[in-house]
This record gives C-alpha cells, structure tokens and sequence, in this order.
C-alpha cells in the first residue's frame, strides 16, 4: 500500500465519516475530496470519467489483464450467477439461446454450460463484445472446445428468440436505458442483467473503476432510475437478486457506498412468464 493509499484509508476511516458526509455536501467539498481521492473520483459524466481514466492507466476494456480476470473468474460460479442460470433456464424451454452483451471471451459460457445442458436439448451462446476481445475469444474457443459459442461485434447477429444476458457490464453503457434497447434490430423480450452496481437511494454518480494496469469509467445507477426507464421503454420487473460478491467501495464518499452489485429480470411478457413458473 503507498503512502497515499494508506492516508485515504486513514481518513475514511469510523472517526472521520461524518466530517467527509459534509464536504461532499458542497462543490467545494467534492472538488475537494475529488482531487484526494483522484480517479476514483465522482465525476458528473462520462466524459468526465474517460478523462480522468485516461489519465491513470490505459482505459478501456480490452486490455488483456481485464480479459485475464474475467476468465480466472470464469472457473466458478458466483452466488449471483444461480439466479441469472434460474431465470435462462426457465425462459429457454428445450434450446438456450443467450446474446450475451458485453460477454468478453464467452466466461459465463464456460461457468454456465454444464449446469444449462441438463435443462436443454442444446445451447447456442452468441458472445457480442469489442473486436480485439472477440478475437482472443474465438481463439480461446478453438483451445477449449467451445461447442455452441459463437462470437460477433454486430448488434445485427441478435434475435428476439434470444435472452439477452448483460452480466458485469450494464454501468459502462454510456447513454439511456430506452436507446440501450432501442439499439437492437429487435425489441428483446427478456434481458437478464446482472452484477451491477445501483444505490437503492440518491442518484446515479459516474466514477473511475481503477485496476492499477487499466482503468475504466462507470455509472452507478439509481433503483429508480432502472425500473422506470425499463417501464418506459414497455418492460416490467420480474426479479431483482443481490450479488454479494461484488460491492463499490468510494473510501471519501460514505454515502457512495454500494455494499453489494444488483441483478434484475425484465420482461415484456409479465403475464405469461408469472403463470409458467411457481415462486
């Protein structure tokens, strides 16, 4: 830990709470904290936040200790993952189809497979992400005998007839839930999201995800704000599950805190999913 590191902690520490509760509650006071706690700063956009990540590290999200990561993640299930492979199995009867935005080298595909196959007669896992992740993808593939994934950087390849799966990567969507769902060819009927940071209180924030070798803004979204722009856009809650796994930790921002990440179910078939499965 660096000296710097270890001020920060010293000053977020019980003692101190509510004096920092206080600053934050003027711009002088955020200004303030902001340039202690720079990148892992509250940023009013992301803009914002892409300036402060490009200061610090490389940013972006295919560096190859991000992909890295994501695939030594990939050798276990995570407590949050049981409710996203419950909801994938119960919306895909005899066939899985999954579009998995943001999916980098097919990891939850790897994770999921053996538990989805028992359900299904076959699984075709799609895998949309950024082309210089894609290809390390395919070539992982290749090696691991990825039978049914299948990788693409078009939005083009998904189908209605999919469950669009959004794990760990729904707070880097830059603009608004309606044109997230509007980007599609067509409106998806389920999309299960999960292990995504949400205040269940206070607005939404955009911050500086820091890994020390890559660095990566995102947004903190509002309970609020999640359910009624999906409203909006013709979805209705199914599910909302904690992922205890995951937590954001804004050392300077007590209130910023996010104890655990979020998964939901939204679905535009309320009705008929609610009688074909018993709670």
């Amino acid at each position: 830990m660096s000296a710097r590191e270890a001020m920060i902690e010293g000053v977020s520490s019980e003692p101190f709470r509510s004096l920092l509760i206080r600053l934050a509650q003027s711009n002088v006071g955020v200004r303030f904290l902001n340039r202690l706690s720079y990148p892992r700063a509250v940023f009013s956009s992301f803009d914002e936040a892409w300036i402060a990540a490009r200061r610090t590290a490389y940013a972006g999200h295919d560096h190859p200790d991000y992909i890295k990561l994501h695939l030594e993640l990939s050798k276990t299930l995570r407590p949050s993952d049981y409710a996203a492979l419950y909801w994938i199995s119960r919306i895909c009867s005899r066939e899985i189809r999954v579009f998995d935005f943001g999916g980098h080298v097919g990891n939850l595909f790897y994770s999921y497979f053996n538990y989805l196959v028992d359900t299904s007669d076959s699984v075709k896992w799609t895998v949309f992400d950024l082309l210089k992740t894609v290809s390390t993808g395919r070539e992982l593939a290749r090696e691991m005998g990825g039978r049914g994934l299948g990788f693409t950087t078009s939005l083009e390849q998904y189908s209605r007839d999919q469950v669009l799966l959004i794990s760990g990567a729904f707070h880097y969507w830059e603009k608004s839930i309606a044109e997230f769902v509007n980007q599609f060819p067509e409106l998806p009927d389920h999309i299960v999201i999960n292990r995504t940071p949400v205040r269940d209180q206070g607005p939404a924030f955009f911050t500086v995800q820091d890994n020390g070798s890559y660095a990566v803004p995102c947004i903190v979204r509002s309970l609020n704000e999640i359910v009624s722009e999906f409203s909006a856009s013709g979805y209705a809650l199914i599910d909302r599950w904690k992922a205890p796994e995951l937590r954001m930790r804004m050392p300077l921002f007590p209130d910023l805190n996010v104890p655990y990440y979020s998964g939901f179910y939204f679905s535009t078939k309320k009705q008929r999913i609610q009688s074909s499965c018993s709670f």
